[in-house]
């Protein structure tokens, strides 16, 4: 089978001439991706105004993306987005007020994405709806392309600071806001989710264990979605949905429970071994090779190194080969599977 050129940011793990029975599953990808991907690039004038409002909380947010669909076109094949709810609208407009047409859409109901209100609310784009469509248009100009995972990292948890409001809880009606927005943008057939992997099993667990992910061939052109979330959130996105029957997403549940799929292990340094035993039993896992810019000051490979070792099949960093290096550090992350896309 020849491989397209759009094959880059996966590296299979079957040998050459395997029989179809053999063709390698989603688990056996290899994908790299971004943190926080929504979060622009600083230039000069961007960098001196976060450090003058942030002062020294600045120091571990001193990174940017460029526009979500150049990270698709270099290769990248995982992003994050960090949606706040906001049912009513408009709760997170205030710093648009004299931008009339950002205005009016930050005042309309729906999940708005930035990384924190007021001190650090610049992004590639305003709502969870405009992040979904972003990668969803570049999906459509890229049929074929390698299956791409968007993280949804529901923010709510107070920040117990006069300067920025606390965020409203999550409800089901706005959880299920998140999984409509996606398939509006991505119609349903083009979304792996978690009742496509379970099938007939009694659980999502179970198949997963078993083995059944659907084939890295047959999840071409599509998006896996996972709700990165606390156990509130949790717990309320699989309430009456067993195993997250009719449900978009799959979530972050311990693994012996029934809906059990994957993993989001921040330090693959501190739990390299248990990343390793989890994905021997079938599970996805994405952890990090950088963060808060330490191993970038540092020029500290280690923690990718760790990643690496354990087979965590996606692993995010703010320093991908073609990432902006806004304090000229010159640190990049590039596993020795990953393949930039060629320049056009």
């Amino acid at each position: 089978m020849r491989l397209p050129a759009l094959l880059l940011s996966i590296a299979l793990l079957t040998p050459a001439g395997a029989s179809a029975a053999d063709a390698p599953r989603l688990n056996a990808m290899r994908v790299l991706g971004s943190h926080n991907s929504y979060r622009p690039e600083l230039d000069p004038v961007a960098l001196a105004h976060q450090r003058q409002v942030m002062g020294e909380r600045s120091t571990g947010v001193e990174y940017g993306h460029p526009p979500i669909k150049t990270q698709l076109d270099l290769g990248l094949r995982q992003v994050e987005f960090d949606p706040y709810a906001d049912s009513a609208g408009g709760l997170y407009a205030a710093p648009y007020a004299q931008d009339p047409a950002k205005l009016a859409v930050m005042s309309r109901p729906g999940a708005k994405v930035l990384h924190a209100p007021v001190l650090d609310a610049r992004t590639h784009c305003l709502t969870l709806a405009n992040c979904f469509g972003e990668v969803a248009q570049w999906s459509r100009a890229h049929p074929g392309h390698d299956l791409i995972v968007i993280f949804v990292n529901t923010k709510e948890e107070p920040f117990n600071t006069p300067a920025m409001p606390d965020p409203p809880l999550y409800t089901e009606a706005d959880l299920a806001g998140v999984d409509a927005d996606a398939v509006a943008a991505f119609g349903r057939d083009h979304i792996v989710t978690p009742d496509d992997v379970r099938g007939d099993a009694a659980s999502l667990r179970q198949a997963v264990v078993a083995g059944r992910w659907p084939t890295l061939e047959a999840s071409r052109g599509k998006v896996l979605l996972v709700l990165d979330s606390n156990p509130r959130v949790s717990q309320l996105y699989r309430q009456d949905h067993a195993s997250l029957k009719g449900r978009v997403m799959f979530g972050l549940y311990d693994a012996a429970e029934p809906e059990a799929a994957v993993f989001n292990i921040q330090d693959p340094k501190a739990e390299e071994m248990r990343i390793k035993a989890l994905v021997s039993q079938g599970f996805l896992v994405r952890t990090r090779s950088d963060a808060d810019t330490r191993e970038a000051r540092a020029h500290d490979q280690s923690r990718l190194q760790a990643a690496l070792r354990s087979g965590a099949q996606v692993i995010s960093s703010d320093y991908y080969p073609g990432a902006p290096d806004p304090l000229g550090l010159g640190f990049v992350v590039a596993p020795p599977w990953f393949r930039p896309a060629p320049r056009p």
